[in-house]
């Protein structure tokens, strides 16, 4: 695998992504820094809940090929490629893991 490939798979190009990187962000700057307004343990809930959520997804979702086969109306053969979401165990996982975190941090802001 070239860098330049590997460099362009970790373009933000989804939200999942987006997801996936914020809260990689807020989780790094939760562990370095004093935060205000919020304990930095609900932070790391909430950021790495975001964080996983993101990965999940990313998981989930796969880009499935296919070749259209040539018609007198859309003109030749061409190579087809759609982005599908489907769902395998640790895909499930890692949005399971998420989505408690997250859960786990709006508890925790609620009681203070």
């Amino acid at each position: 695998m070239d860098v330049k490939d590997f460099l362009k798979s970790l373009a933000i190009d989804a939200w999942y992504k987006a997801v996936m990187y914020l809260g990689g962000v807020l989780l790094t700057i939760s562990f370095s820094l004093e935060v205000k307004g919020l304990t930095n343990h609900q932070l790391q809930l909430l950021a790495g809940g975001a964080f996983f959520f993101g990965l999940g997804e990313w998981k989930n979702h796969k880009v499935a090929t296919w070749i259209k086969p040539p018609s007198a109306y859309t003109g030749g053969p061409a190579l087809m490629s759609a982005t599908v979401r489907k769902a395998d165990f640790l895909g499930l996982v890692l949005d399971i893991v998420g989505f408690t975190l997250i859960v786990l941090g709006i508890v925790s802001i609620i009681r203070g």
